[in-house]
């Protein structure tokens, strides 16, 4: 089934981002960033397809021919503040039920008329990778797109917009009036943003049926579309997660263990030099076989414990037996059995 899926998001100072960074890291390249110094290296992670640079129609000189590490540290160079905001940036599901020859058109031709087409520039970074839920194919597209527009030495100011009471008079049942923005053709106005999800919706749609396919995406949720279905959040981390809680158990017991037997080994040391400190009696010999004798069988119990049977057996669980049976446990514990101490005594 075709599924539709536009999210957007804003890269800002204020959070720590670096749109050099996000750019090194979603086109797989060594990309140095030249406002912090840094040299973000990403060229061996896989799953990008292709990459290229959009720029629009009349495009002035200096921008002609620029690559990635250039553009982007003209971005950062071009904004003062310390809570700038540096790109912007969508990533686009791709339907997998479209050819792979198809997929970079289809993506390109609906970034040059949404986006380009109003003096944005795009990166764009094909991807596709295995999905660990289906195992099939997840093609995808990164746009990173400036947040100002070209002018001839570098970028202009920002298409920004605020909000007004609605010129027609309409007012809220409570009697606000209805706000609006005053620029429709502003970058960050919703309504924008709500057109670009329509407009990426015709153009998948026009490509799947040029394809042949019957599948269809559809950016209207279920309710609008009169459908009696839960929307099954998106798992991203959680699912990774689930697994790492496994494995997070397994290391933090294993630590668990390796620390107890340090410190087995440190009291058992800490004996046999007390024994050796003290004069050779037959009451200290006595308890210097005795110590040895308890710290060995501690040590065998430990390899049978983690050897093929005393696994099974802690798989089945602390309470259980092989008969099924709850084992009786006394008061007591018995100090034969226990590793030894400095003073001998449990």
């Amino acid at each position: 089934m075709a599924l539709f899926s536009m999210r957007m998001q804003v890269l800002s100072r204020s959070k720590s981002r670096s749109s050099v960074a996000a750019a090194a890291y979603r086109s797989g390249e060594k990309l140095r960033d030249d406002r912090q110094g840094i040299t973000h290296d990403y060229r061996n992670r896989g799953g990008v397809e292709h990459t290229e640079i959009l720029l629009p129609a009349g495009a002035p000189a200096w921008v002609q021919g620029i690559d990635r590490e250039r553009l982007w540290n003209a971005v950062e160079a071009g904004e003062k503040r310390k809570d700038s905001q540096t790109a912007r940036e969508l990533r686009i599901m791709i339907p997998r039920e479209l050819p792979p020859e198809e997929r970079i058109n289809v993506v390109r031709d609906f970034v040059l008329k949404s986006f380009v087409a109003k003096g944005m520039v795009a990166d764009i970074c094909w991807h596709n990778k295995i999905s660990d839920t289906d195992g099939r194919e997840q093609p995808h597209a990164h746009v990173m797109l400036t947040m100002r527009p070209l002018v001839a030495d570098g970028f202009g100011q920002k298409v920004r917009h605020d909000w007004v009471p609605d010129p027609s008079g309409r007012l809220h049942p409570d009697g606000r009036p209805v706000m609006v923005v005053s620029n429709a053709q502003s970058w960050n106005c919703p309504d924008y943003y709500e057109r670009c999800r329509e407009a990426w919706e015709n153009t998948a749609n026009a490509a799947l049926a040029r394809a042949g396919s019957d599948q269809r995406i559809d950016r209207r949720s279920y309710l609008e579309r009169g459908l009696s279905r839960l929307p099954e959040p998106a798992l991203r981390l959680a699912f990774h997660l689930k697994e790492l809680y496994g494995v997070m158990k397994e290391r933090f017991g294993q630590f668990q263990r390796a620390r107890h037997y340090r410190a087995v080994e440190s009291r058992a040391k800490a004996a046999f030099a007390k024994l050796d400190a003290s004069p050779m009696t037959p009451d200290a010999a006595r308890q210097a076989k005795d110590t040895a004798e308890r710290f060995f069988a501690w040590i065998e119990r430990q390899q049978e414990r983690l050897g093929p049977a005393g696994m099974e057996h802690a798989r089945a669980g602390p309470n259980q037996t092989h008969g099924g049976a709850m084992p009786n446990a006394g008061p007591d514990r018995d100090a034969s059995r226990s590793p030894p101490t400095s003073d001998l005594e449990r």
